[in-house]
Order: structure tokens, then sequence, then C-alpha cells
């Protein structure tokens, strides 16, 4: 997903997600959120994953959606379906599911803290779980749609902007069935837009969120940013577009949320499959 360049130019091709490049060592997380995807792409991420955790009612979603495609996971038949890591409060995961898949060979972890969420628990387990494993990640792509809960979105966020402090140097995107959202860090960015994006017009946007963004600017937008100031209560880049251009790129002095809108790539890996 993410490559820096000796121009200290970052580099971003959304398309590695779904092709699971095994250059690109990844792990998966499931949050305790509906799983919207055709199970071919998410089967593919999942299985060419380095790590793959549930979190708490993260678990009953997944064993749920396997089911949905004929699989019971609890049968012991499908080895290569079991979570290698589950956390959480457990406030949402009944202990006999736990206690399976325990047998079945899962690494369960309880984190009853309550003063962080349970997916920026995850990502602080993750860490060790890889670190022991040594296992060297590139990237986290974290399962998460959004809901009503306008709490939940922000305390999503939130986490992202904290990942560095939680899991070191690796990329954490999170992807909904109809977006995918991550965090630029200061510098130089560019973004390659996949030409089915750009033909049907996708929202995309740069959100300042907690902090203003002092100058920003843009190429490859619909509406570029010159130099800009942008923050909550004055400029935000929302339901932009791309300006017939399969590249955006971004120069920023602070971190900015970049989120954009991904139904018609969805919807052509489908027609594919």
């Amino acid at each position: 997903m993410q490559h820096d360049t000796d121009l200290g130019k970052t580099e971003w091709n959304l398309l590695k997600i779904f092709d699971c490049s095994p250059q690109c060592k990844y792990a998966v997380i499931i949050l305790n959120r509906p799983l919207h995807w055709k199970h071919d792409i998410l089967f593919r991420i999942w299985e060419n994953a380095q790590i793959n955790v549930t979190v708490d009612g993260g678990t009953h979603r997944w064993v749920d959606y396997l089911k949905e495609q004929g699989i019971d996971l609890l049968n012991g038949k499908h080895s290569q379906y079991v979570p290698n890591l589950i956390t959480g409060d457990m406030d949402s995961c009944s202990p006999a599911v736990l206690e399976k898949l325990r047998s079945m060979g899962s690494v369960i972890i309880e984190t009853p803290d309550q003063d962080h969420s349970d997916y920026t628990k995850a990502l602080r387990q993750l860490r060790q779980y890889a670190k022991k494993k040594h296992i060297n990640l590139k990237a986290v792509y974290v399962f998460v749609d959004s809901s009503g809960r306008f709490d939940h979105i922000v305390g999503n966020i939130n986490t992202l902007y904290k990942s560095d402090k939680l899991i070191g140097q690796i990329q954490v995107i999170q992807i909904a069935s109809d977006s995918l959202t991550w965090v630029l860090k200061p510098g130089f960015h560019s973004i390659s837009i996949p030409n089915i994006l750009v033909q049907n017009n996708t929202w995309c946007g740069l959100l300042p969120i907690g902090t203003p963004v002092n100058c920003i600017s843009t190429t490859g937008l619909k509406w570029n940013l010159n130099n800009a100031t942008m923050q909550i209560g004055g400029l935000i880049s929302s339901s932009n577009t791309y300006d017939n251009c399969s590249e955006v790129n971004v120069s920023t002095d602070s971190v900015v949320i970049w989120t954009m809108g991904i139904d018609p790539l969805q919807e052509s890996m489908c027609s594919v499959e």
C-alpha cells in the first residue's frame, strides 16, 4: 500500500490491498461491525495475511460471515480461517466460542482496560504478537464499516491518529465496504487512483481532524488546495473528486485524514470474480 521513495515522497497504491501481494506483509483486524465484502475478495485478503485478528464481538462477526458462506468454523475443518489472535474486553463474545477457538490455535488476550477502545488495544497487542513471532509487518488493514454511532466513528479516527504510538511505523488502513481511510503524515504523498474511480467521479476528501493544517497543497483533484489552511470550523475538503487524473498529489505540513469512496471498484472486482 505504502512506499517511501528516496526523494521523501510517499507513494500509495490502494490496489495492493486487493492484490494481496506477497511482498507486502500485512495483518488483518476485524472489528465488531458488519462485513459486506464479497467472500472471494475478503477470503483472499484474509488467507494472504501474515496475522489475522478478531476483536471481541468481531469474532462473532467473522464466525457468522463464514457461516453465510457455508463454512462452519467451529467444526474444526477450516483451520485457515481461525484467527491467530483474539483481543478485547470480551463483553461481546461468548466464552464457549472463545474456548473453542483457543483449542483450535487462537491466542486469546483479554484487555479489560476501559480507558482505551478495543481497537486501540488490539493494535498494541498485534505489535507484541508480531514481535514475538518475528514478523515485520508493513501494513494493517482494519475492516470497520461505519454506523450511526458518531462516537464510534470519531473513536476509530482517534485510534488512527495515535497508531504510530501503538504499533510503530506501520501504516493502518481502515477498510469499509464503500470507502478507505488513512492518515497522511507531514510531507509529500502521491496517491494512485484506479481509473474506474476517476471515470465515476467517486468522492474523496481531506479532513483536518484534531489540529489545524497550516499549509496544504494538492494536484489531481477537481477542487485543489493551494497553500491552504484547513481546520474544523473553517475550510475542509469534503465531497471532492478527481480532475480526470489517475494520481493525486498532496503536500501537507501537518497530519491530515485522507478518505475515498470505492463503491465502483468493489463492484468491478465482484464482476470479475
